[in-house]
């Protein structure tokens, strides 16, 4: 009598290589998760890199599902609080805009769609499609930037001229698309809107004209706005805001590869997807080529 094996069935991957090949990094990156007590599959937290999970197997990173095996590219929106990096790590240990992205988003190659400074705040796209992310950054397809800021003191109409027809920066000759206070109460509020995208060209072009930027919001990149979304929220676009930002930088709406979801997974049908926090889900109330930086 031949003894039986249990031997896992051939359509099964050990846990940490599922996670690999769902996009979110290096097998070192997705063991840590693991050792962190970060994954759970079938509601229980794993406590083995290597144990076998078949495709009917609930796998989760911090409670969101993961699929193996991943079909298209992530698309996030981020509003930025004041204090965050824009960039995928920093060497020495400062906070990132990838600290506030869930670690089941975090994804091989995901990178900002044009840069805020460290204490700027506002819209930042994160993707993986680096299509998207040369299009949005370069110049060439002159994707709206709007800006809310405050300055020292008032803008007068000469100077907001000078911006309009160019002003020299340190970077070059650099103009803005449009200039307008948005009140007249105590404050000097303003909107700038941009097209280019040099590095802290906002603050250098107010600067070239005598004034100091004591705030800075970007609150417009191309068609995406912050809606309800709070400092320190991410969360995907939905196949709307996909499709129009595609069309806006000339690649096809219906062309945008998205990934296959599973049951509990799906994306919003509403105008504004759920946002996430750092650690977690909730409510949304109120790391290519040319990046800039605000």
């Amino acid at each position: 009598m031949t003894e039986e094996r249990n031997t896992p069935s051939v359509a099964s991957l050990s846990l940490v290589k599922y996670l690999v090949s769902a996009g979110l990094g290096s097998r070192r990156a997705c063991a840590s998760l693991i050792v962190g007590g970060f994954v759970t599959v079938n509601e229980a937290i794993a406590e083995s890199l290597m144990m076998p999970v078949a495709k009917d197997d609930r796998i989760q990173v911090e409670g969101r599902l993961i699929e193996g095996r991943r079909a298209g590219h992530v698309y996030l929106l981020l509003n930025k609080p004041d204090g965050y990096l824009s960039t995928n790590s920093d060497d020495r240990g400062r906070r990132t805009i990838m600290d506030l992205v869930p670690r089941a988003l975090r994804l091989a190659g995901l990178v900002p769609a044009g840069r805020l400074d460290l204490h700027s705040t506002g819209v930042v796209l994160l993707t993986d499609d680096g299509d998207l992310v040369n299009r949005v950054t370069h110049p060439r397809y002159e994707v709206d930037k709007e800006y809310h800021i405050k300055l020292d003191k008032v803008l007068n109409p000469t100077s907001s001229a000078m911006l309009r027809s160019g002003v020299e920066i340190e970077s070059g000759l650099a103009k803005a698309k449009a200039v307008r206070r948005l009140t007249m109460e105590p404050g000097f509020c303003y909107s700038i809107t941009l097209n280019e995208g040099k590095k802290r060209e906002v603050r250098l072009m107010l600067r070239a004209v005598g004034r100091q930027v004591t705030e800075l919001q970007r609150v417009r990149l191309g068609s995406l706005t912050l809606g309800e979304l709070a400092a320190g929220e991410v969360r995907e676009l939905t196949n709307i805001e996909l499709s129009e930002i595609r069309r806006q930088v000339g690649l096809a709406p219906d062309a945008a590869r998205r990934p296959r979801r599973t049951p509990g997974n799906e994306p919003s049908r509403r105008p504004s997807a759920p946002a996430y926090r750092r650690g977690g889900r909730s409510g949304g109330s109120n790391r290519g080529s040319r990046r800039s930086r605000a």
